[in-house]
């Protein structure tokens, strides 16, 4: 019969880097990184040289083992941080460099704001989120 074993095992808790409390994630999407010339292939995957051209000639290569996702700490509110998967299926999380941000798909820097948002829309926004930590 499926779904009798328990997937509670299998719940990953991340902490906070700053504070070491519990992180909740947000539910966004998660924003892979992808790697384009031979020498970043290499070294990100640890593969050899020759497999890494042959990788880089097919266009760019997403990472599925790592990801930049949002996160939320009750003492520093919202956070985003480089999530990255290693072979025993163990999550390792930092915080995201201006790097990772660069070679992420489909993101924004988040220190940069929009251009299209109004200044008043942007002050109102850095309001909210001081009024929900505690």
């Amino acid at each position: 019969m499926p779904g009798k074993r328990s997937n509670r095992s299998k719940i990953h808790n991340f902490l906070c880097p700053s504070c070491q409390c519990r992180l909740w994630r947000l539910g966004n999407t998660k924003h892979h990184l992808f790697y384009t010339g031979v020498s970043e292939i290499k070294q990100n995957l640890q593969i050899s040289k020759k497999k890494a051209d042959m990788i880089s000639r097919q266009g760019a290569y997403v990472d599925p083992t790592q990801w930049i996702e949002e996160f939320f700490c009750s003492q520093h509110g919202k956070m985003w941080l480089l999530v990255s998967k290693t072979a025993n299926d163990r999550l390792i999380s930092k915080p995201a460099t201006p790097s990772d941000w660069q070679r992420s798909t489909g993101t924004l820097r988040p220190e940069l704001s929009n251009p299209t948002v109004s200044e008043y829309t942007q002050r109102m926004s850095r309001r909210a989120d001081i009024r929900l930590r505690p």
